[in-house]
């Protein structure tokens, strides 16, 4: 169980989530509790009482972060409420507790994966491992970037009856986008697609999902990434996380002969569409803050319709096959464009020859809308 509190808390700082060690306090039960701090504070001790948790995670995001979280938890006078579509999904609300008092939180974590403690920071648990509190952790951080700039567009446009447009809070918004910048985007070393083995095939997808995570263009295990080889897809595990995905690769046919979709990435039927209409070999899907953001902006999208930011097309559509789901409208989109945001969700991009071109198109795209972003809130105009 150490060895889980010392890889979570080095992520927690690779990712970006905290400012350094000790901003965070991570605990994890065996025969005994493990953490990186000199002892178990009471209030730690007493919420593996009261939970049936093995793993406990209290962290203070690093200062943007936070004060994006102290910002939502001023406006909001109950649970926070995300806007994109994997949040809704995964974590449904973010309830908001007014210290670290054990019976509060308690119950705050009894029915979510995590809470805000107003004068702490975010608190997280996991009932198998430190990687549910990790992803919670993350998780929490990104729904509430991606709600404190949707809301903020949307109340400058006009937009979805919430709140009126606040010149405090677009200050606010501006202050934060100085420091929130996407980072800078290195490129893996290229390697050749179709691959000649197995094993190039999952050496080029593991070197890809370290890019897009290092990049900051995918939060929490959200994303996926395949290749293709002929009439076979290697495709990341559903609940993989894109930086570790050696042994959480599976390879699917085309032809649906294969039994893996079980285990595959929810969105292996839009994937393999996509591969057989635009005959690409890589495909990489992110979560990008700002393209997410983007494709928020303005009325919700009607599923079948298509909107533009930029040359990129935004389209609606439910995560898996069913009659509304994103494998009937993002292939098309991709066929044409070879890139493709589904709103609310993340971004979609596609190539032939070796990842690096669909690498460096989803970091562009992400630029992009946080160039847009930006320039609305320093104009006041709406593009």
């Amino acid at each position: 169980m150490q060895a889980q509190v010392d890889k979570y808390l080095a992520k927690l700082i690779r990712h970006g989530l905290v400012a350094g060690e000790a901003d965070a306090a991570l605990f994890g039960l065996d025969d005994e509790i493990s953490t990186n701090r000199d002892s178990v504070p009471d209030e730690a001790a007493d919420l593996f009482s009261l939970l049936s948790i093995n793993s406990l995670l209290i962290a203070r995001p690093e200062p943007t972060l936070w004060s994006i979280i102290g910002m939502l938890a001023d406006e909001n006078p109950g649970p926070i409420r995300p806007r994109d579509c994997e949040s809704l999904t995964f974590i449904h609300d973010i309830p908001v507790v007014p210290s670290l008092e054990p019976g509060p939180v308690a119950r705050a974590l009894s029915r979510r994966k995590g809470c805000i403690v107003r004068d702490t920071g975010i608190v997280t648990t996991g009932t198998v491992s430190l990687e549910q509190a990790f992803i919670s952790m993350s998780s929490i951080c990104f729904a509430t970037f991606v709600k404190l700039f949707t809301d903020a567009l949307n109340a400058l446009a006009g937009h979805g009856g919430g709140a009126p447009f606040d010149p405090a809070k677009r200050a606010a918004c501006r202050e934060i986008l100085r420091n929130a910048a996407p980072r800078p985007f290195v490129e893996p070393p290229p390697r050749r697609l179709p691959a000649a083995t197995e094993d190039e095939a999952v050496r080029a997808m593991d070197e890809a999902g370290k890019s897009v995570v290092e990049a900051g263009l995918v939060d929490s295990f959200f994303g996926n990434i395949s290749c293709r080889d002929a009439g076979v897809v290697y495709i990341s595990q559903t609940g993989s996380s894109l930086d570790e995905l050696p042994g959480y690769i599976d390879r699917v046919f085309m032809d649906g002969s294969s039994t893996c979709e079980i285990t595959s990435s929810s969105e292996l039927m839009a994937h393999i569409r996509t591969y057989e209409l635009t005959g690409d070999d890589a495909i990489v899907h992110g979560h990008p803050r700002f393209s997410v953001i983007m494709s928020m902006l303005g009325e919700p999208l009607e599923f079948g319709r298509t909107r533009f930011i930029g040359d990129v097309p935004v389209v609606a559509g439910e995560v898996g096959a069913g009659s509304r789901g994103l494998l009937h409208t993002l292939p098309p989109a991709m066929e044409e464009h070879h890139c493709a945001i589904v709103a609310g969700h993340g971004t979609f991009t596609s190539c032939t020859g070796s990842f690096g071109p669909a690498l460096n198109r989803i970091s562009a795209i992400e630029l992009m809308c946080y160039r847009a972003c930006r320039d609305m809130l320093e104009t006041g105009e709406i593009g």
